[in-house]
């Protein structure tokens, strides 16, 4: 396969992961239906943490209100993406230049999923105790530990990456 090619499959690949991440936008958050940059699992780790009916009320409508803001955030970054996808499948020449516009916006609307999804868990943060959050420290712990174990079974990636 020629590098072009390779790069354009690549390209679409990646295309492809990232709308059916943003596809999945529940309460899971950006980087895909689950993970706050790693921290998106935060939903997930919430649940594991013995919350009073009083906490999980607050948590719910921490949730609600900030996932109001997301969704629309989401609906432009899953646009961004197939227009990206439309840009590098279209028929003839298409450069770098011609990308940058729609890659740079799809930075801006990631940056403002980021700071949204930070402000929720920094909000919901506040209604733990700090045995709460000593053991959500041990739950993402043992979350890294895996994701670690995980890697040492799978191996590295491929040098040359999944195409060669």
């Amino acid at each position: 396969m020629s590098a072009p090619w390779k790069m354009l499959v690549m390209g679409v690949a990646t295309l492809t992961v990232w709308a059916a991440l943003a596809e999945g936008h529940g309460f899971g958050g950006p980087g895909g239906g689950g993970g706050m940059g790693g921290g998106m699992l935060f939903p997930a780790m919430v649940r594991t943490l013995d919350l009073t009916p009083e906490q999980k009320g607050q948590i719910e409508q921490i949730m609600k209100r900030h996932r109001t803001k997301l969704e629309p955030i989401f609906d432009q970054l899953h646009a961004t993406h197939d227009e990206l996808a439309a840009k590098l499948l279209a028929p003839g020449v298409v450069g770098a230049s011609d990308l940058t516009p729609t890659i740079q916006h799809a930075g801006q609307l990631q940056q403002q999923l980021m700071q949204e999804w930070v402000q929720a868990a920094l909000e919901a943060r506040a209604v733990l105790t700090p045995d709460q959050l000593a053991k959500a420290a041990k739950v993402k712990q043992r979350l890294d530990a895996l994701r670690a174990e995980m890697r040492s079974i799978l191996g590295p990636w491929p040098q040359g990456g999944p195409m060669d």
